[in-house]
């Protein structure tokens, strides 16, 4: 998935002020995102201990000027629009109430029509989005539903620019549990515009 998104945004030709990465997690999205020349990232996750994680790796360093980040669900505290929004939501849908650190992994059902209608918000009119997602839930038959196919067919609030897919690897040979699927697993990142 890194490779798929740093090819993405080594390609990215659009205004680079700024960028709204929802989800943070590790970080690795926005780093890609300054390396790429972006001048500023705002960042949110709603696990507390992804902020904190990259807050302490950033440190006092130029990385800390560049990207700002927010405790908070979604889009958090940043309502500006920007230029791009990235964002690498859960595969899986839940099955139980999800306490903060399940929602790393698992989402609620609302989740996604909640971002695509906070997102048409935070847009600019040239900018775009870059959606990660993965076809995992549909080969283990948890849902048929596919959040971003959904939102192409019934929002009307984007367009797709593009898609790009890659194979999973195989798992390793020492895992116990049964991954028959993966071979049929694909990772996705979807490129969306505003619908006109």
């Amino acid at each position: 998935m890194r490779l798929v998104g740093r090819i993405r945004l080594k390609r990215y030709k659009g205004p680079k002020k700024s960028a709204i990465d929802v989800g943070v997690g590790s970080g690795v999205l926005s780093l890609q995102m300054v390396q790429h020349g972006f001048q500023k990232v705002y960042a949110t996750d709603i696990n507390p201990n992804a902020i904190v994680g990259l807050s302490e790796y950033m440190g006092t360093t130029k990385l800390s000027r560049k990207i700002e980040l927010d405790l908070g669900h979604l889009f958090g505290k940043w309502d500006k629009p920007t230029e791009l929004i990235v964002f690498n939501p859960p595969w899986l849908p839940a099955s139980r109430n999800l306490d903060n650190l399940d929602k790393a992994i698992y989402y609620e059902e609302d989740i996604f029509s909640e971002f695509f209608a906070e997102a048409k918000n935070r847009l600019l009119p040239e900018g775009r989005l870059l959606f990660f997602f993965s076809n995992l839930a549909q080969i283990t038959n948890l849902t048929k539903e596919h959040p971003v196919e959904k939102e192409l067919a019934e929002g009307g609030r984007f367009k797709l620019e593009r898609c790009y897919t890659k194979s999973v690897r195989a798992a390793s040979k020492k895992t116990k549990r049964n991954q028959h699927w993966r071979s049929s697993e694909k990772v996705e990142l979807w490129e969306l515009s505003h619908s006109k």
